[in-house]
């Protein structure tokens, strides 16, 4: 089958992290907030507007037009979208294995939820998800404590697996995504807490990160915290009622960077978001999300900024 990939990426993504200069030397978040004429080229003008002035970069316009994108090329015999790529577990598994980066174990594969029963038998601790998920909705965390109970480390309680079913076939319902699901090796902190691990999101164009979210879920609610790139806390306007500035950054920050940015370099696309987590078993892949969920709701100065580093890294 082939794939169709963009311009100039094969020979750029299949070396080491290798960043285009243009978007190497693109200022921080945080620094485009203090100094926004450092990217005064956003508001450049032309004659040929006749005094009217252009619209500038725009992440949810980019977006748009790469959603587009990849509903045309599933249209066209024989070509595989890079959405469709990121969502085929065998293919990440395998581009990862030659990155050498670690993802978690597939336990069970492709099952309907009316054999579930069946599919957890021998499986002590796992994660239950549907094999589309691109959000919490439908993921439980599992321990068994016995024969039809178990641990649900999201809610905090015991649940029978009577319980488990009526929940998740809810959540299929609720949110309309297919009966097919999948279950993967759980990943716990790396101080052995009895909890869902945060989940770390990389907004990363051609190897350049621009922003990051922090996901933390807990039986009170999800939370929410934004970094730049140097790990400065930021607002984006985004999930601004959820922020929780408690919440502690990686342990190892530089290396969960680095590991995204070397993972989006290797990639056939200008943007895909880079889902990591930090596990007692090392820095983990979660994800490749190349369409993020509510990418529309980037306050003005995220959504410009985002925008500008879309623009640049498509016509690298």
């Amino acid at each position: 089958m082939k794939q169709l990939l963009p311009r100039a990426a094969t020979t750029r993504a299949a070396a080491s992290h290798d960043v285009p200069v243009a978007l190497a030397a693109f200022p921080s978040f945080t620094s485009f907030l203090a100094e926004p004429d450092g990217l005064s080229w956003t508001r450049a003008a032309h004659p040929a507007r006749k005094g009217t002035a252009p619209q500038p970069p725009s992440f949810r316009v980019g977006m748009d037009a790469l959603v587009r994108r990849y509903q045309r090329e599933a249209s066209l015999p024989g070509v595989r979208p890079f959405n469709r790529l990121a969502n085929d577990r065998g293919w990440v598994g395998r581009r990862m294995s030659e990155l050498g980066v670690a993802t978690a174990r597939i336990l069970r594969d492709d099952f309907p939820l009316q054999n579930l029963r069946e599919a957890l038998e021998g499986i002590e601790e796992c994660v239950i998800k549907p094999r589309q998920a691109h959000s919490s909705r439908g993921v439980m965390s599992l321990r068994r404590l016995g024969e039809v109970t178990f641990t649900c480390l999201q809610q905090r309680c015991e649940l029978s697996l009577v319980e488990i079913l009526d929940y998740l076939y809810r959540d299929m319902r609720e949110h309309q995504f297919p009966n097919h699901w999948q279950l993967e090796e759980l990943l716990l902190p790396p101080s052995g807490l009895l909890r869902p691990v945060d989940d770390f999101k990389f907004y990363a164009f051609r190897g350049r990160v621009g922003l990051t979210l922090q996901v933390s879920r807990a039986t009170q609610g999800t939370h929410y915290r934004w970094y730049d790139r140097d790990w400065l806390p930021v607002q984006t306007g985004k999930y601004a009622e959820a922020l929780d500035p408690a919440l502690l950054p990686p342990r190892a920050p530089d290396a969960m960077l680095a590991l995204a940015e070397r993972v989006s370099a290797a990639l056939p696309t200008p943007f895909c978001r880079i889902d990591l987590y930090e596990a007692r078993q090392g820095l983990v892949l979660g994800e490749l999300t190349p369409e993020p969920g509510t990418y529309h709701a980037f306050g003005e100065q995220a959504d410009l900024y985002l925008g500008a580093m879309f623009e640049m890294a498509q016509h690298l």
